[in-house]
C-alpha cells in the first residue's frame, strides 16, 4: 500500500531525496510562473521572436526559390499554382451552384405551367347552345376522335416531351 507522501516511510532510502525533488520542482515551479507572467519576460519574447522571423525571411526566399526550380523541373506545381488552381475550382463550384439553384426555380416553374395547363384543359367549358348550329352541339364521340390528339408539354425534367391529353387527364 502506498503512504501519503506527507508522512516519509523509515523503510524507504529514496523517501528523502523524493521529498527534497517536490519540494524543489514547486519552487521552481512557482518561480517560473511568476517570471512568465510578467510584462518584461512578454518584450523580452516579443522582441526574439521579431528577429527570428525577421532573419528567417530571406532563408525563407531563397528556400522558395530553389524548392520553384525543383519542382519546376519534376513537372510538379509549386504552393503558389495549387492555390490558384484551388481559387478558380471554388469559383466553378460556386458557378455551379448557382446554376443548379436556377435550374430548379425552372424546374418548379414549368411543373407549374404544366399542371395549370392541364387543369384549364381539363376544366369543362360552359358553351351556350342557343346560337350554335347543330353540327356544333354533337357530343364529342360523333366527330372522328377515334385516337387521343397528341400535344406538346414540358416534361419535369425541363425538356419538352409529347404527352397525350388523355394521360394529363388521368393525373
Amino acid at each position: 500500500m502506498s503512504q501519503p507522501n506527507d508522512v516519509p516511510n523509515p523503510f524507504d532510502p529514496f523517501s528523502f531525496w523524493r521529498t527534497t525533488q517536490n519540494a524543489s520542482l514547486e519552487a521552481w515551479s512557482k518561480a517560473m510562473i511568476e517570471l512568465v507572467n510578467t510584462e518584461a519576460y512578454a518584450e523580452a519574447t516579443g522582441r526574439i521572436l521579431d528577429s527570428y522571423l525577421s532573419a528567417s525571411v530571406p532563408m525563407r526566399k531563397v528556400v522558395e526559390q530553389a524548392m520553384a526550380q525543383v519542382l519546376g523541373q519534376v513537372n510538379m506545381p509549386t504552393r503558389a499554382e495549387v492555390l490558384s488552381l484551388a481559387e478558380r475550382m471554388t469559383n466553378v463550384e460556386m458557378r455551379l451552384d448557382d446554376l443548379d439553384a436556377r435550374f430548379d426555380e425552372v424546374q418548379q416553374l414549368l411543373t407549374q405551367i404544366v399542371t395549370n395547363t392541364s387543369r384549364e384543359q381539363t376544366a369543362p367549358v360552359v358553351v351556350e347552345t342557343k346560337n350554335l348550329p347543330k353540327s356544333a352541339t354533337a357530343p364529342a364521340a360523333a366527330t372522328n376522335n377515334s385516337r387521343p390528339r397528341r400535344t406538346r408539354a414540358a416534361s419535369a425534367s425541363g425538356r419538352s416531351t409529347t404527352a397525350t391529353r388523355a394521360t394529363r387527364t388521368k393525373e
